[in-house]
């Protein structure tokens, strides 16, 4: 029912268009469950089902993420010193040589 009543909202409301399981909202006023409503402008809404696979995705690639990260490790700190002290002496040598 309320599914029903949300749809109808938003087809009274202005330019709606769907496209899959995407509702692509122009503008919409939207009753909550608990009685408060919403005005809504630009905005996309989600069906449940893709809601459900966008959280299962970010979940995924946030795990992809914390294994990468775990897998380059920290650089040390002396790694970090010689490659600044080799650009910035590379850096000299070419501006020397450009004079």
């Amino acid at each position: 029912m309320r599914c029903l009543v949300l749809a109808l909202a938003l087809v009274a409301s202005g330019p709606v268009r769907a496209e899959d399981e995407v509702l692509d909202v122009a503008r919409a006023t939207v009753t909550l469950q608990d009685g408060r409503t919403v005005d809504v402008g630009e905005g996309c809404w989600l069906s449940a089902a893709r809601c459900i696979g966008t959280a299962r995705e970010v979940r995924r690639l946030q795990a992809e993420n914390e294994a990468l990260r775990e897998q380059a490790g920290d650089v040390p700190l002396v790694k970090v010193l010689v490659a600044l002290g080799l650009g910035v002496g590379l850096g000299f040598a070419v501006a020397q040589l450009a004079k």
